[in-house]
């Protein structure tokens, strides 16, 4: 949408195809938080920031994961992503910024007011502003070449097909390729099938069409599945939070209220948006948690991947289950069962007070195993067997007993994209630029690694953005 918005204020006729029935994708699954360098809302805090220190802080990441980047689109991103956030703000969209996250060297995390929800409202809102045309529940199948260029698409569904034909350049925005095995099986180092996509429509779709018109895939051999799967807590059935409307006057007021009222008063507020889209940090396992299937077996080796283990489990869930002293540890830095942007942490009595249906206490392990529906003796057997090989600092042995779940394994994004040039154009086999094909977001990685939190969207915004202004330059509007 940022780049259909885009292209429109442009002076362009702009149509959009949507796979999914409802406009939001990934960008409206997400954390909401964009990270960016030289911002305004870092000069207002007396932060000096450069985008150099971006990529530096990036490349370092990078290092200490033993993973690989294009320092070309890497740079394009940390020099543009600050106007990217001014953008979204111009229309209506606000931040709770700057804020830390380590191992950054500065304040430069950006958290949307009060939900990512904020950035599909606020963007469908601009786009139908401007004239844009969107058709929803209708896919595109195929690209229309002709002599070497893309001129359209084909969208639709068995004989309810159009074709529409594209002046300026046709821009796939299509998401990842997580669901889409045949890609991730020849891509990727390891690949496991049946895992759960958490947004189901990413299948792959504009990089099938693309290899059909030429294009080059990007291939991440260094990632393997093990680094793509991740453990979260399943969202909530019902969230009252998550559907505040996103109006700029409210959004600017929570903002204020977030840097200005006590932290005890603001954050619990905070924290019902955010224990919606956690996962447990890895500190929960080495610390103790036993990490259960449905009916109270022991699920691997917490210390191992559990998260290629989880989807073997009945229902494809596991649960934390863990005891007094190791509840009582987790209450406070720097034990912590999730990281939370814009609060920093979740400790367990944030799940207690915002999650409840993630949250069960007994003072047996018996009475655990009867409220969350786990088998008795699998659960006392799972504990025993654990305690026997732990140390004394990790037993489960003080009453009373806990049970956080259930959790489960998602692909969230799959880190596979077309090749790209620094203006998002496609590039083809033979090493040449497809004319009139850009790809942007997840589907124009081009070998970026979009390593920890915030660069995902501010990938996904800053390309989509990019693109459309550079296939504006391409030609005279009338």
């Amino acid at each position: 949408m940022i780049a259909a918005a885009t292209a429109a204020r442009r002076g362009l006729r702009v149509i959009v195809f949507e796979k999914a029935p409802c406009v939001g994708g990934t960008t409206g699954m997400s954390v909401g938080t964009i990270m960016a360098a030289r911002t305004r809302q870092q000069r207002a805090a007396g932060i000096v920031d450069h985008p150099n220190t971006h990529a530096a802080d990036l490349e370092a990441i990078c290092r200490s994961m033993g993973v690989t980047d294009d320092a070309q689109l890497r740079q394009v991103l940390v020099e543009n992503v600050a106007d990217t956030v001014a953008w979204l703000r111009e229309i209506g969209i606000n931040f709770l910024a700057p804020l830390p996250q380590p191992p950054h060297s500065v304040d430069r995390l950006h958290q949307v007011m009060p939900t990512s929800r904020a950035y599909v409202v606020r963007l469908h809102r601009m786009c139908m502003k401007l004239g844009v045309v969107f058709h929803l529940g209708m896919p595109a199948t195929r690209l229309i070449v002709e002599q070497s260029r893309v001129v359209g698409i084909e969208a639709g569904i068995s004989d309810a097909t159009v074709l529409a034909r594209a002046r300026a350049g046709v821009i796939l925005a299509s998401g990842d390729a997580g669901g889409n095995g045949r890609l991730m099986h020849a891509y990727m180092k390891t690949w496991a099938d049946g895992v759960e996509i958490y947004n189901p429509n990413n299948s792959g779709d504009g990089h099938e069409m693309a290899l059909a018109a030429g294009a080059d895939i990007v291939a991440r051999k260094d990632l393997g599945f093990e680094s793509t799967a991740h453990i979260r807590f399943v969202k909530p059935k019902r969230n009252a939070f998550q559907n505040i409307p996103p109006y700029p006057a409210l959004t600017r007021m929570m903002v204020l209220a977030a840097k200005y009222l006590p932290k005890r008063m603001i954050r619990p507020i905070l924290m019902r948006f955010l224990t919606t889209v956690l996962g447990p940090d890895a500190g929960v396992f080495k610390e103790g948690a036993l990490l259960v299937n449905k009916q109270g077996a022991r699920i691997g080796d917490e210390h191992g991947l559990p998260n290629i283990l989880i989807p073997r489990e009945p229902d494809g869930v596991g649960y934390l289950v863990f005891d007094h002293r190791f509840a009582c540890k987790f209450s406070k830095w720097p034990y912590f069962i999730s990281t939370a942007p814009g609060v920093a942490f979740a400790y367990i009595q944030d799940y207690k007070s915002t999650r409840p249906d993630l949250f069960t206490r007994s003072q047996t392990l018996t009475e655990l195993a009867e409220k969350r529906g786990f088998d008795a003796e699998q659960l006392m057997a799972s504990v025993e067997l654990a305690n026997r090989s732990r140390s004394e600092a990790t037993r489960l042995l003080e009453g009373p007993f806990y049970a956080l779940g259930p959790v489960k394994t998602w692909v969230l994004v799959a880190p596979l994209g077309l090749r790209v040039t620094n203006h998002f154009e496609v590039l083809h086999r033979d090493g040449g630029v497809i004319p009139g094909l850009f790809a942007v977001g997840h589907v124009g990685m081009g070998g970026f690694t979009m390593t920890g939190h915030g660069h995902g969207l501010g990938w996904a915004f800053t390309s989509g953005r990019l693109a459309a202004e550079y296939a504006a330059d391409q030609i005279d509007v009338p």
